[in-house]
This record gives structure tokens, sequence and C-alpha cells, in this order.
């Protein structure tokens, strides 16, 4: 699903909760060693009883999660199976399949977001005028501004019949009230094209309280090599004012003009302050189909980053099963903890209609 290109059609007390694992390996030097790392189990259940048992979202990618103005939370999902799960665990063939939805967590009580109706459920943010088998939306980070929820939308098109066959195309911004999740607008951002392609913002943002500026990060992907990149605009304003592109160490207006931060990222991640050091945790993009969670620390939002340290290997990646955009939730750890979640797809599609909870994200805490 949304492993962009090896894509398939085929949340109080969080960290505290858990069943021990095995303790992650040693990092270098650069960065502080993780002392132990295990499951997260009040998400993996309320998330799992949830999708058994409620007769609505059965499981979902993507995956990140953003603190409302109400005190619930947020969790954004790109390529979404909705309807029940049967007496064998498994999904029924005519399973609604979306290209986005949201679940809010109040206090433990979920409920999914999504466009159309319950009976008919249809992605909650579509292309307008399109045929979603053909051009739709997925998902990327989130942020409140002034009251209202901004996603960042990714645009993707069908360029064939063939499973890998689509491109992405461009990037926008889904307003978004958080009283109902309705959507109130989209609005379209300006292409930052690098050599043949265009850098996918939304990866990951980061609201920075000491400068005043919202940062978000791209990607550029290139099939086996992945680029991070990274735009800021005034907080509070993404979808107002310019926005602003890091460029070999300078900041430019140009789209265009935005240069490599980091190799080795995947399409989703996340960017945050832990531990006075600003972090990002992401899955391993050096090594094909790698079941690596590692992490990078700097200085500077803008890096470099370095220290590469890994904090997880996921045990369910092998055979048909993959595992890919790993990242940390600031909002749900503490001083010594990230809250990580990360996806599991397969390759035989069939497999997730057998088994319906392969196909959903899995929480850990990972202590320091």
């Amino acid at each position: 699903m949304t492993n962009r290109s090896l894509t398939l059609a085929v949340a109080a007390g969080l960290a505290a909760a858990a069943v021990p694992l095995a303790a992650a390996s040693a990092a270098p030097a650069a960065c502080a060693a993780p002392v132990s790392t295990e499951i997260n189990t009040a998400l993996t259940e309320r998330f799992g009883t949830y999708a058994d048992t409620a007769g609505r979202w059965t499981g979902a990618d993507s995956s990140y999660s953003v603190d409302l103005p109400d005190g619930s939370t947020a969790w954004i999902y790109s390529d979404t199976f909705m309807g029940e799960v049967d007496e064998n665990g498994g999904r029924p063939a005519d399973s609604p399949f979306l290209h986005n939805s949201i679940i809010v967590d109040d206090n433990g009580t979920l409920t999914t977001y999504t466009g159309g109706t319950e009976a008919a459920p249809e992605s909650l943010v579509k292309v307008a005028g399109a045929d979603e088998t053909q051009r739709w939306y997925w998902f990327g980070d989130a942020t409140v501004e002034n009251g209202a929820l901004r996603v960042m939308l990714l645009e993707f098109v069908k360029t064939g019949t063939g499973v890998f066959d689509f491109k992405f195309v461009g990037n926008a911004v889904a307003t978004i009230d958080p009283a109902d999740m309705s959507l109130t607008s989209v609005t379209d951002l300006p292409d930052s094209p690098v050599g043949e392609s265009l850098i996918n913002w939304g990866s990951a943002i980061y609201e920075d309280p000491a400068d005043g500026y919202t940062y978000v990060f791209g990607v550029e992907d290139n099939q086996a090599q992945k680029y991070a990149h990274l735009a800021r605009v005034p907080s509070g304003s993404l979808t107002t004012a310019a926005w602003e592109y890091f460029s070999a160490g300078e900041w430019t207006g140009d789209p265009a003009g935005s240069s490599r931060v980091l190799e080795g990222v995947s399409n989703e991640f996340s960017v945050s302050r832990f531990q006075g050091r600003f972090t990002l945790v992401t899955g391993d993009a050096t090594e094909a189909l790698s079941a690596k969670i590692v992490m990078y620390t700097s200085s500077d939002i803008a890096g470099p980053y370095t220290g590469k340290t890994e904090l997880y290997t996921t045990p369910e990646t092998g055979g048909n099963v993959f595992t890919y955009n790993a990242k940390a939730h600031p909002n749900l750890g503490d001083g010594d903890t990230l809250v990580i979640s990360y996806n599991v797809n397969s390759f035989q599609g069939s497999d997730l209609y057998e088994d319906a909870s392969l196909y959903r994200p899995r929480y850990i805490n990972v202590h320091f």
C-alpha cells in the first residue's frame, strides 16, 4: 500500500505498557544507545480489538499521529481496509478499500472518519473530479494550525495496468475541521522538481517554538535511493505563506532549489527533539526491504544527521511479508522513551485477506 515505490494493493500510559522483547543493538558513539525495546501493548491491543470487533476499520498504513485541540489524538492513515473481520480472522473479498482515513482516539475510544457513508465509505479526501482508481491522495504528516487540522497530501496517478504502474504528481494540503473531521479545503503546493522527479513533501513535520517556523521534510524518491529534503514556513501559515527551501546551507524561495539533507530515509519518517537533539527515526532505506528501524541525530534541524543507530529489527519481515515507513510519535512518548510505529504488508495480496491482522501498524517503545 503506501510504501510509495513498493506499493501493493495488496494512543494515557502508552509508553509504559509493554511486553519485553530483545534489547536493541548498540549504537555508534555519536548517539545514545537504546537500553531496551518492547511492544507497546496499550496501542497494540486498542487498535487490534477495534479492528477485529468494530465492523468499521480493519487496518491501514502510514500511521501518523497528531494531538487535537480537545486533547484527543488523530491517527492519519493512507491505504485503508474497511468492513468486518470474519470468524476466521480474515477480510471478506469485497471489503471496501480506501486511499486515506483518520481515526480519532479520545481517551481510548476510537472513531473512524472517512468520506462517503458508513454503508459505502470513500476516501476522506479525494482528488476533485477524478476517478479514484486512476488518481488519488495518500496522506503525509499533519499538524494543527489556528484550530484546524492540516494534513499533507501526496497525489498519485496510475500509468498502466500493473500494480507498480503509478507515479507521484504533486503535493497539496488538506484543511480539516477537527470537530467532525470534515474537509474544509485543499490547497495545492508548488512542484519541487529535482532531476527527473518531484520531491514528495510531507514525510515529516516539525513545529519549532524556538524560531517560529514549521519545518516540512520531503523525499526525493529515486527508487533504490531516497534522499530527505527540507522546507519551512512561518508557523500558522502552512497554506498561506510562501515556503522556503533548504539549499546547501541557505534558504531559498525557489521550489526547485532544494538540496539533499540525508540519504537512506524511507518515504515516511519522523523528526522531533529528543534528549536535546533533533532526532530522525526511519526505516533503513540504505538496504533493500530492510527490517531495520534506525535513528540519526543532529544539533540543527537541517543536519548533518549522523550517528546512525539501529533501534529495532522488525520480526515480521520475511518471505512475502515486508515492513516499512517507521516513525516516532513524540506526542506519545516521554523524555526517555520513543514510541514508534511501523507498517506491515505482503507481496502476496491474498495474505491481507486471509489474515486481517497482518495489514495493521505495529507499535513499540524504545527506552534510553
